[in-house]
Parts: C-alpha cells; structure tokens; sequence
C-alpha cells in the first residue's frame, strides 16, 4: 500500500466520537474493527513464499536506503552513524515483518512494549524508530479503542488498546524492489551505489605505489606475479624519480 492509499482510507472513516467516561484514551482514535480491515493488505501473494521473497526485497532496499542517506549525511556532518532510519528503525522493521504481520491478511497490532522486547531496545528507542519509519513511508498506524460495559457508571466506556498498523512502500524503494523481484531494470538508487563504490575503488587505487597495487590484487601465477613485482617496482622509482 502506498501512502497516499493509506491517507485516502484514513480521510473516508471517522475517527470516534469523544465521551465524559474519564478514561485515558487518546484523541482521534477508531473503534476496534471500524478500519482494520480496509488497512491492511496481504503481503505479496498471502503464502510464505511469495511473503519472504517479497519481504527480503524490502528489508534489502531498506537497508540500502539506511547506507545512502547515512553516506549523504556524513558529506556534511562527517562521523555520522545513523541515515533516515538508524540501526534500531531497520530492527522494527524486520521484526515487524519477519515476525508479527499476519502474511495472508497483512494484520498488524502489536504493542510497542512487545516489538521492544523482540528487538531488545528501549521502549523509547523503538518509539522514535517508528516514528521514523512513518517519516520515511515504511508504514503508518491508527490509534484505537475498544467500547467495555462498567456497572455503576455512567455513559458509554472506553479503553485504549494497541495500535493497528499498515505496512507501506515508500517511492524511494518501489524501482530496487522491482528490480530485486526481476520486475524492472536497475533503477537510479543502486545505479548510484554501484558509482560510489567504483569510485571508492579508483580512489584507493589511486593512492596506491604500483607494488602495492600489484601485492594487493594479483591472484594469479606466482612466477608471473614475481615478474610483475619487479616492474611495479622500476615503475615506482621512475615516479619517485620525476617527483623529484
């Protein structure tokens, strides 16, 4: 499901109506069962197969993502640790994946206390991740409330319960999940990765004396090899020579 799915759903059902029942419930929540099943969606096909490859397609763009923005940040703000969604966001992220969505009807509620068990974060840490990962467009949630029956109070009750969420596709993704899936040719994202670490390449090579280039990258005959050594070694002194 995309974002904009997710918000057009949102717009069409209304949230519940407040009650004087001076219970703890948040604002802008739905009834339990009043927009679950029109959030959630199967993952892929519904089996498990088709749901882990799929599943591994979007954990392996995730993580792609996390390098790249983490790579643009550090331009600016060199040792930076963290891109868009931080090591914790991408944890969230499989677990919710790999171990609480329901694969045949995409159902989605569990506690954050729960996911911070299974992670092994802080509550708060799980928190901001997310959040993060709705920034981002991985998923988005709605709080909910269930109506109970209290004996010897007044008006209607109400209790809040977990929130329901809705696993999402961000565009930044969509073109690398098609091409992991065979879907699409390589798309801009890992066009880019493939660049970066070329260059990443030729500027190590760069800076390389011609015997280390040659220590460090042939595999082949030794005989050839010792052959080789000895002209990286005449080229060396040839560049030393004209430095000077």
């Amino acid at each position: 499901m995309s974002a904009r799915s997710f918000g057009e759903i949102v717009a069409n059902a209304k949230p519940q109506k407040a009650f004087r029942s001076h219970q703890p419930v948040w604002r802008n929540s739905y009834y339990e069962g009043q927009i679950e099943k029109r959030l959630w969606r199967p993952i892929a096909d519904g089996t498990k197969r088709g749901a882990r490859r799929r599943i591994g397609a979007i954990l392996k763009s995730a993580r792609e993502l996390e390098r790249r923005t983490r790579r643009e940040r550090q331009r600016t703000h060199p040792g930076c640790r963290n891109g868009v969604l931080g090591q914790v966001g991408l944890d969230v992220l499989e677990v919710l994946y790999t171990r609480f969505v329901d694969f045949k009807t995409g159902a989605l509620e569990p506690a954050i206390s729960t996911i911070a068990d299974a992670v092994g974060h802080s509550y708060g840490a799980v928190h901001n991740a997310l959040r993060r990962l709705r920034s981002a467009g991985f998923l988005h949630w709605v709080r909910r409330s269930r109506p109970t029956e209290r004996k010897g109070e007044a008006g209607p009750q109400v209790e809040q319960i977990t929130n329901a969420y809705a696993l999402l596709l961000p565009k930044s993704i969509e073109g690398l999940i098609k091409h992991l899936l065979g879907k699409a040719p390589v798309p801009d994202d890992a066009r880019w990765r493939k660049e970066q670490q070329a260059a990443e390449w030729q500027s190590m090579v760069d800076g390389l004396s011609a015997q280390e280039l040659v220590r460090d990258t042939w595999t082949g005959d030794r005989l050839a090899g010792e052959t080789l050594a000895r002209i990286a070694a005449l080229l060396d002194q040839e560049r030393e020579s004209s430095r000077s």
